[in-house]
C-alpha cells in the first residue's frame, strides 16, 4: 500500500505569513492609540463618598449673647432707635381683673417694640413674666418691697415683672392710665438690661461697693434712672397707635416720683427721674440712655 508524502515548509510563504502578521499588530496599536487620545466632553462629579469641600460655605452666625458692659455697652455707642409699634390695649379699669388685661397687653406691645431692636444688636431675647397678683410676694428675689419703698418690681432672677393691681391701685396710678403704662414700661426697661447684660454688670457693681455705701446708691441710680429712659423711648415708639395724650401723660409721671432722702435714694430725684424719661421720650435713641456715663449730679 502506498502513502502520500507530507508537503515541505516552503521559506517564501512562512516570510509572506510573518509579514502579514506584523502589519496587524501595528494596525491595531494605531487604533488603541486613536481612541485613547479622543477628547471626552463632559462635567467632572465626585465619586460616591468622595469628601466635600465646604471651606467656601457661609460661616453659622455668633448666638446671641449678652454683653456685661456699662457705658461702652453696643446699646449705648451708637444711637438706635425703637420701631414704631401699634399697641392693641383694652379700655382702662383699675379692677384687679382690668388691670391685669391692661398689663398683659402692654407687655406684649413692650415685646414687639424691643424685640428688634435687641436682635439686631445679637443680644438674646425672651419675653418677661408677669405677674399681676393683688399683692406683692416674696420670690427669688428675696422678700418683696413695702408699700412705702415700690408699687411695682422687676425680679432678675426669674425674669419677672410685678405689677400688684391691689397695691398699683390704691398706691401706685390710681384712676390715671398714663402713671400705670409708665410704671410698667419702666419695670420692662429693667427686663431690657437683665436681657442685654447691663443689669448683670451694675449689680456687681453694687455688691462690690456695698447696696447701702454712696457708692453703691449712686450706681443702683443709675440703673432706675436709665430704665426711666428706655420708658420714655417706647412711649414715643407706642404713641402713634395709644395716642399722644396718653404717651405724654405716662411721661410727665415720673416728675411725681417720691423724694427719698440722701442715705436712702437708689432712685434719683424727681427732677432726675423727670428729665431721663423725657430724654428717651423727646429723642427717642438708646445713646441718649447713657445713664452710666453721665456726671454725679444728673443721676442724683
Amino acid at each position: 500500500m502506498h502513502t502520500p508524502e507530507e508537503p515541505k515548509n516552503n521559506p517564501i510563504v512562512l516570510i509572506g505569513v510573518f509579514s502579514l502578521i506584523v502589519l496587524c499588530v501595528l494596525g491595531l496599536g494605531g487604533i488603541t492609540q486613536l481612541e485613547t487620545s479622543r477628547r471626552i466632553n463632559g462635567h467632572a462629579v465626585a465619586a460616591p463618598g468622595a469628601p466635600v469641600d465646604r471651606t467656601t460655605a457661609d460661616p453659622e452666625p455668633p448666638r446671641p449673647r449678652a454683653v456685661h458692659r456699662l457705658d461702652d455697652h453696643p446699646l449705648l455707642t451708637a444711637p438706635v432707635r425703637l420701631p414704631a409699634v401699634a399697641c392693641t390695649l383694652p379700655g382702662f379699669g383699675v379692677s384687679d381683673t382690668q388691670l391685669s388685661a391692661y398689663y398683659k397687653a402692654g407687655v406684649t406691645c413692650l415685646d414687639a417694640a424691643w424685640r428688634p431692636v435687641l436682635e439686631q444688636a445679637n443680644l438674646p431675647f425672651d419675653p418677661p413674666a408677669l405677674d399681676t397678683s393683688p399683692d406683692l410676694v416674696e420670690g427669688p428675689c428675696g422678700s418683696a418691697p413695702a408699700e412705702s419703698e415700690a408699687v411695682a418690681y422687676y425680679c432678675g432672677r426669674n425674669r419677672t415683672i410685678y405689677m400688684p393691681t391691689r397695691r398699683l391701685r390704691d398706691n401706685g396710678g390710681g384712676e390715671r392710665a398714663g402713671s400705670h403704662l409708665a410704671t410698667l414700661a419702666h419695670e420692662y426697661g429693667h427686663h431690657v438690661q437683665a436681657l442685654s447684660g447691663m443689669l448683670r454688670a451694675a449689680d456687681s457693681k453694687i455688691a462690690d461697693a456695698g447696696e447701702d455705701t454712696p457708692a453703691g446708691l449712686e450706681m443702683s441710680r443709675r440703673i432706675e434712672l436709665q430704665a426711666n429712659c428706655f420708658a420714655g423711648m417706647f412711649l414715643v415708639a407706642a404713641s402713634g397707635s395709644i395716642g399722644p395724650g396718653l404717651a405724654e401723660e405716662a411721661a410727665d409721671d415720673f416728675q411725681y416720683a417720691v423724694a427719698e432722702t440722701p442715705d436712702k435714694n437708689a432712685h434719683g430725684s424727681p427732677d432726675n427721674q423727670a428729665e431721663w424719661a423725657s430724654q428717651g421720650f423727646t429723642t427717642g435713641v438708646t445713646t441718649s440712655c447713657n445713664t452710666y456715663a453721665a456726671p454725679a449730679g444728673a443721676v442724683g
